[in-house]
């Protein structure tokens, strides 16, 4: 009985056995595909927000650091930034204070009027503070010739202005302004030898950093690219498409051009503009992120009716008006934001479909365009973060933050610098600009199935 019962226990033994392994060959392509999904998750995405560029100026004067906050607000609702009334005076119409550019680490470039006229700052989410950088000069310089550029090794940052005063097509002629240390200015001669096309008087709309070239923009002509990191930088020409019945409206100081914008989207610069007759929108993207052999490329063209006879869009009762475009979306090129009345919105213009419409309440705002909204990315990881500690390592380049202890500090040297300089100083009288609200959602409406993002 012994043996049998041995027999038939080992042959049990085996049976399981050979049902484990068939079971784990069988489980094989499972576990594969689970480690395969796994290593191929994606890395966490950059959170984004549409900054509208014209702060708030609270009525009182801050003496010690932090001195900025800012309102977080889901997209397409517009986030604020707040600063004390000594880092910007309240603004009117025309001298309001004005974030000019963005920093891919998420550091703001404000220019603000006070008592040494045109002032810029550096503002640092991270740690709720403002560095004022010394002027090159007083007086009411255009705001929209400054960038913000952080070099190629990011570990220094540049305010570069461009000096449209002095630019002429014929004699091909510009000079920069650039900071040294962000204390200093050196003026730069730039090389205009790629600059072969005359064009009208240069009117700067703005300044985007992208890929390490500031890309200045006329929407009505051309981009003016150059590296300012360079001692001589050439300049490279690239005009924008030219297209048939454009349409034109009144120009303002604060609103500019309400059919065009010029925005960088899945790592590529897209210009996006209304017209013709039916109203279309039509996107290029630029071929290359070296200007010296860049052209536009014409990748979406989208009738306004058809976007206005879709379900979605009669849906959200918006009038089937011509709306301004703001801005496109940062990671996805087929999705446009525009403003209409109180109302901004999101269109998949691949699929001609309204993906959000919104209701601001900007009775007090100014008139909204593409010029006054910043597409602002935060690094992934640090949405909302506010440090407040002495750790400066998580910004690279933001070391120069303890130059002055206080914002009546930097002005006290910056006037005493520019009375040498400049020694008859502006005066403000400007009258203040009222604060605004976001209302709720009114409609939100997700997509039917998954966007194709366009190259």
């Amino acid at each position: 009985m012994a043996p049998a019962a041995t027999t038939k226990k080992k042959k049990k033994t085996m049976a399981s056995a050979a049902t484990t392994k068939k079971k784990a060959k069988a489980m094989a392509p499972a576990a594969t595909t689970r480690k395969k999904t796994k290593a191929m998750a994606p890395a966490a995405q950059e959170d984004w927000f549409i900054m509208y560029g014209i702060p708030k100026v609270s009525d009182e004067m801050s003496k010690e650091l932090p001195n900025a906050s800012f309102t977080f607000n889901e997209v397409p609702l517009l986030s604020h930034l707040t600063v004390p009334s000594n880092v910007a005076t309240p603004a009117g119409s025309v001298d309001y204070p004005y974030i000019a550019a963005t920093d891919d680490c998420g550091l703001l470039l404000l220019c603000g009027y006070t008592a040494v006229g045109l002032t810029y700052y550096v503002c640092d989410p991270y740690f709720r503070r403002t560095l004022g950088v010394l002027p090159p000069d007083g007086g009411f310089s255009s705001r929209h010739s400054v960038g913000l550029i952080r070099n190629r090794l990011g570990s220094g940052i540049m305010v570069a202005k461009l000096n449209t005063g002095l630019f002429n097509t014929q004699a091909r002629r510009i000079t920069l302004s650039c900071t040294r240390d962000l204390c200093e200015w050196d003026n730069k001669e730039a090389d205009c030898g790629h600059i072969c096309k005359e064009t009208k008087p240069w009117c700067c709309d703005g300044v985007l950093s992208h890929k390490g070239f500031l890309w200045w923009f006329d929407l009505s002509s051309c981009i003016l690219a150059c590296d300012p990191f360079l001692d001589t930088p050439p300049f490279y020409q690239i005009m924008f498409p030219h297209v048939p019945d454009p349409l034109r409206a009144a120009w303002f100081p604060v609103q500019g051009d309400k059919y065009r914008c010029l925005k960088v989207s899945k790592g590529r610069l897209r210009y996006v503009q209304i017209h013709g007759e039916p109203p279309l929108v039509s996107m290029w993207t630029l071929s290359s992120n070296n200007p010296s052999d860049a052209a536009w490329e014409l990748k979406l063209k989208v009738h306004l009716p058809d976007i206005w006879s879709h379900r979605t869009y009669k849906s959200s009762m918006l009038p089937e008006v011509v709306p301004t475009v703001a801005l496109v979306h940062p990671m996805n090129a087929n999705r446009a934001y525009f403003f209409l009345g109180h109302h901004i919105f999101c269109v998949n213009l691949k699929k001609k479909k309204l993906r959000q419409c919104l209701e601001l309440n900007n009775q007090e705002l100014p008139a909204l365009s593409s010029l006054v909204v910043h597409s602002w990315n935060l690094p992934a990881g640090t949405t909302k973060i506010h440090l407040s500690g002495s750790d400066k390592s998580h910004v690279p380049g933001v070391h120069f933050l303890g130059h002055y202890d206080s914002v009546d500090g930097f002005l006290e040297k910056a006037l005493a610098v520019m009375s040498r300089s400049c020694p008859e100083l502006f005066g403000m009288g400007l009258d203040e600009l009222e604060e605004d609200e976001d209302q709720s959602v009114t409609m939100d409406e997700s997509d039917e199935g998954d966007d194709s993002e366009m190259e």
